[in-house]
């Protein structure tokens, strides 16, 4: 086999694993439609070429830790304050 079809096979058994241990931990139902089908086919391509974060930029980064994943940096309801979920940190990004 090659390398990239070694990765193929790689990624399948962990997914088929992940999915195996959730139905014997009762978390999955051994019943299979489309859209656990869909699930399964992206959890491979996820371990086949994983998202980029999107990242903000340097001067918005969080000013504790420096995390600059937007998926980690969460807006709060005033839309002026950000918190980091790393840290915790409060801050006005830019500021």
């Amino acid at each position: 086999m090659t390398k990239s079809e070694l990765k193929i096979a790689d990624a399948i058994r962990e997914v088929t694993a992940a999915v195996q241990k959730a139905i014997d931990e009762g978390y999955r139902s051994r019943a299979i439609d489309a859209d656990d089908l869909v699930e399964v086919l992206l959890s491979i391509a996820d371990r086949l070429d994983p998202q980029v974060a999107e990242r903000v930029a340097a001067g918005d980064a969080c000013p504790n830790c420096g995390e600059r994943d937007a998926d980690k940096l969460v807006w709060e309801t005033d839309e002026e304050t950000v918190r980091c979920a790393s840290c915790g940190e409060a801050y006005s990004p830019g500021g």
